[in-house]
């Protein structure tokens, strides 16, 4: 693998000399201040612009770093020398040292890229060090070259290069401040690769690494359960319920499972916990959102009318025993039994309800209170559906907007609301929770 170093260069050349006799590197990238008084001397000057100083008294004097190392022809200045016109200024200097690394990256993708922050101004150092933790996990290591201080002012002949431990400031930079922005999105994938990359890439400390593992599960479970994995969902967040923000997730989880468990007889509804059979109807509403706040307003329409859907199916099979998906006559009042027997597929010899079919045999049903909201808002919720038709996602390839999605949504979310409150007891009226949008742990 090439080894390729990053060294500031300042007043001094002789850290830079020791990392890279220790470093051993193939390539070196000089970062230096421009101008007739800058470091660049110490890189390009001719004749011997390197000096050794005791005191203020010159006692030798050297040529250039490169030809000290014997660098010959692997240095190019044209490619090996970044220039900084302003070494004082932070932002120049970690943008160009930043732009390094990732042409460097962009040109040898397989290169183990060093980084000695040892030289320069302090901005200049700043600059590199900042740049080399933005990419720290893609095989950029940080080195500082010192030895024993004898005074404030700098380090003596003796000096070491060493890499410097990044791992606690990788990781609470991880957990501070990119965990949280992934979270209050709903992004769970980035939050796994980052977390994964973090336990897989540098060595932890006992406490921070359970810290980062529990984060991954959380992650890893919020992740399942949004891509309706339930029982996977459930076998990574059990373990963590006894975290006050877990805990009333996990026990709405359980509830989420047994209420699919009875509209889906294909799935293990195993450890689910009954509740009112309608929290599958809430998860999608809560699913719906996420994918609204993400701007993702065709897979939130998309959630709504299955949730829409499912509300007339659950209440057609627990209040009456009618499946939509082959209607069983016997289960309808008599004097409807003619009248859908009229419906059966001579294909597939079944009588099937789609969604208005299914309300409009809800709203057959007197005092069906979910079949008496439909009456009252039929109109707006046909017109509502019109958006969702048109979308690219069911028969058209219209895209959804924010402003029709807020449409949508206002129509059957309180058409959802409404009906799932007019079937339940006050005591079982409970607003289930969102994920949250930042783990405490």
């Amino acid at each position: 693998m090439t080894k390729i170093l990053l060294a500031t260069v300042g007043g001094s050349y002789q850290p830079i000399v020791t990392a890279i006799r220790l470093l051993k590197p193939d390539r070196v990238v000089f970062l230096c201040s421009d101008g007739s008084k800058g470091s660049k001397s110490q890189v390009i000057g001719e004749g011997t612009p390197c000096e050794v100083r005791r005191g203020t008294e010159v006692i030798e004097r050297l040529p250039n770093i490169p030809i000290q190392i014997g660098l010959g022809d692997r240095f190019r200045a044209e490619r090996d020398l970044i220039l900084i016109q302003e070494p004082d200024e932070l932002s120049e200097c970690y943008l160009k040292a930043s732009s390094c690394i990732r042409r460097i990256q962009q040109e040898s993708p397989e290169a183990q890229i060093m980084a000695d922050y040892t030289g320069g101004t302090k901005s200049m150092s700043i600059g590199l060090a900042m740049a080399a933790l933005d990419y720290h996990l893609t095989q950029v290591t940080l080195y500082v070259t010192t030895a024993d201080r004898t005074n404030i002012i700098k380090v003596e002949r003796g000096e070491m290069t060493g890499p410097v431990t990044v791992a606690p400031i990788i990781a609470q930079r991880t957990i501070e401040q990119f965990l949280p922005v992934f979270l209050q999105q709903y992004n769970y994938p980035a939050a796994i690769a980052e977390l994964r990359q973090l336990l897989l890439s540098m060595p932890l400390l006992s406490e921070t690494k359970r810290q980062i593992q529990n984060l991954y599960t959380c992650c890893s479970g919020f992740d399942a359960w949004d891509r309706f994995e339930h029982r996977e969902a459930l076998e990574l967040l059990e373990n963590q319920m006894k975290r006050s923000e877990i805990q009333p997730l996990g026990k709405f989880l359980k509830r989420v499972i047994n209420s699919r468990g009875q509209i889906d007889s294909k799935f293990d509804s195993s450890n689910g916990t009954e509740g009112h059979g309608y929290e599958i109807v809430q998860d999608l509403l809560l699913n719906a959102e996420r994918r609204a706040a993400q701007e993702r307003y065709d897979d939130a329409v998309g959630r709504l009318y299955r949730a829409l859907e499912l509300l007339a199916q659950i209440r057609l099979l627990k209040s009456y025993n009618i499946k939509t998906g082959d209607i069983d006559i016997q289960q309808l009042p008599e004097f409807l039994r003619d009248e859908y027997e009229k419906k059966r597929s001579p294909l597939k010899g079944k009588i099937q309800l789609a969604l208005r079919s299914s309300y409009e045999l809800l709203s057959k049903f007197s005092d069906d209170p979910i079949g008496k909201l439909y009456q009252e808002s039929a109109n707006k919720i046909i017109n509502a559906l019109e958006v969702r038709n048109n979308s690219l996602f069911a028969h058209g390839f219209q895209p959804i907007t924010s402003s029709d999605y807020q449409n949508v949504s206002e129509v059957f979310v309180n058409f959802i609301q409404s009906g799932v409150k007019a079937v339940l007891t006050p005591k079982l009226q409970l607003q289930p929770p969102q994920f949250p949008n930042n783990l405490e742990i």
